[in-house]
């Protein structure tokens, strides 16, 4: 019997769904291989600059940010600190006129594990003031500085109509580095759930990891290659992908010793390579906000 020839420019749509484990497999050793339904969220912390407390990073990072998005047409989500907005509204409603989501990382930079119940509900209630006074709107997602949520945190974002978090980044080592002091707290968050999920009715939206979480250090440190067989790693366990940056790391950080080793010119145009590697892939790009209504 004669052997049917499939185009080889119709190929990939032969492939049998990626949930398939021979398929799953296959696409870490090929970097060409696309996967099927899957999601990735691009997202940014926007704070003060790290170690100068300066704004530098919004005035010039979210330029430089925006700058790839709209070369790549991907609508990103921005979890910022309420101190960047007073400081420069009109950037935060550019952000917004752009169809990117501005959602929330604190009143200030400060982690919510370290604040009162009473605090976190003060910090929460001027933030909602913030964003209404600026942006005319309330905040949908939050996700608290350095992975800080808790118990409290959910209650709270809950009472107040959030509508999910991204606090989480379980199967982190990073996180036992960074934070050698909070052993118990690592503990916890490292076996936490990997993957979307209630808690109580807040949508927990973790950042993607496996060992290393799939943030600015992926793009700053690794080369490409090891970029795309990282990326292929994640999408093997993980439906669909958020990444996040943090402002700082699009501006030149004189103070920072990991920024004079591998500079933030390698985050800016590795960015944009991942970006043009999710799209080859077929990655589908989403905000925050959508990601917990699909």
């Amino acid at each position: 019997m004669e052997q049917i020839k499939i185009p080889k420019s119709d190929y990939y749509n032969h492939v049998p769904y990626r949930n398939d484990l021979f398929i799953k497999i296959a696409n870490i050793f090929n970097p060409h291989l696309p996967v099927k339904n899957m999601r990735a969220a691009i997202t940014f912390d926007v704070e003060p600059d790290l170690h100068t407390e300066g704004y530098r990073s919004v005035t010039e990072g979210i330029l430089r940010i925006l700058q790839i998005l709209n070369k790549h047409k991907i609508k990103a989500t921005f979890f910022t600190t309420c101190d960047c907005i007073e400081k420069y509204p009109s950037i935060f409603r550019g952000i917004k006129a752009k169809g990117h989501e501005v959602a929330l990382h604190g009143y200030r930079h400060e982690r919510f594990d370290d604040l009162s119940l009473l605090e976190k509900e003060k910090r929460i209630s001027l933030s909602i003031k913030c964003f209404k006074k600026h942006l005319k709107m309330h905040p949908k997602g939050f996700r608290a500085v350095q992975h800080s949520s808790d118990a409290d945190t959910f209650r709270l974002l809950e009472k107040y109509n959030f509508s999910y978090d991204s606090s989480r980044a379980p199967l982190n080592l990073l996180q036992f580095i960074f934070f050698p002091k909070r052993m118990k707290r690592n503990f916890l968050d490292f076996f936490s759930n990997p993957f979307p999920h209630k808690i109580n009715n807040i949508i927990e939206i973790p950042t993607s990891s496996f060992l290393l979480p799939f943030v600015s250090l992926v793009p700053r440190v690794f080369p490409k290659l090891i970029q795309k067989l990282y990326i292929n790693l994640l999408a093997l366990f993980f439906n669909d992908l958020v990444f996040y940056a943090h402002s700082w790391d699009f501006i030149k950080v004189e103070e920072s010793r990991i920024d004079n080793k591998f500079s933030h010119e390698r985050v800016i145009n590795n960015l944009d390579f991942i970006l043009s590697y999710l799209r080859s892939k077929k990655f589908k790009f989403i905000t925050m906000q959508d990601y917990r209504l699909i």
